[in-house]
């Protein structure tokens, strides 16, 4: 049974998504924040060895995440809702596949869209991290493929990463929460979530 987290973060996260810009944009947010907290969406604790903590929506991952990350790492998940057209109804995810899952977060299900986006959001939300700089999230249909070093591409072979309209659509839910106010203080160091939010300031 996954836990509550207990306790609020402060200063600046870095979360790490799976683009190809991801350690180049990983660099530069250092170099403006180098006390960061280095965070990571779904497999980047397999790329990243800083993250310790990561935000994932495909729970039924979660142990595959933690072998390749290959040291303890704690992966944080919300419940996974989809809409039937009817309203919001959770998927039931058999218990021994949450049994990986170290956090949920029931607070959290009104985030939806890309793992990158819902990272960032959940770091910001749940984590309680002041600042919030995405690198390796550009959600810019230009880059709809992974790192080289990304280990597993499960979202990609359900054909759910590498789609134009899905990208847009994932861009139009973070464009609607940032109007809504939910993307204070989260920036981006590339890409259409830049534009969307803007780059941090040294």
């Amino acid at each position: 049974m996954a836990a509550v987290y207990e306790g609020l973060h402060r200063g600046c996260a870095i979360i790490c998504g799976a683009a190809p810009c991801v350690f180049e944009d990983l660099e530069k947010a250092r170099h403006l924040r180098p006390g960061a907290t280095i965070l990571g969406v779904n497999n980047a604790a397999a790329m990243i060895p800083e993250v310790e903590h990561i935000w994932t929506q495909h729970s039924e991952h979660a142990q595959m995440y933690k072998e390749q990350a290959g040291r303890r790492i704690y992966v944080h998940s919300r419940p996974r809702l989809f809409n039937n057209g009817a309203g919001l109804w959770r998927l039931p995810v058999p218990d021994h596949k949450w049994a990986f899952v170290d956090y949920e977060w029931q607070s959290l299900t009104w985030v939806v869209g890309s793992s990158g986006a819902a990272g960032a959001l959940w770091a910001k939300h749940g984590m309680g991290f002041d600042e919030v700089i995405m690198a390796g999230i550009p959600l810019s249909t230009n880059t709809l493929t992974y790192n080289e070093k990304y280990p597993s591409k499960p979202t990609q072979n359900d054909n759910q990463f590498a789609k134009d309209s899905q990208v847009d659509h994932w861009m139009k839910i973070f464009t609607n929460l940032a109007k809504d106010g939910k993307t204070e203080n989260i920036w981006s160091m590339s890409g259409a979530t830049q534009n969307l939010l803007g780059a941090p300031v040294g």
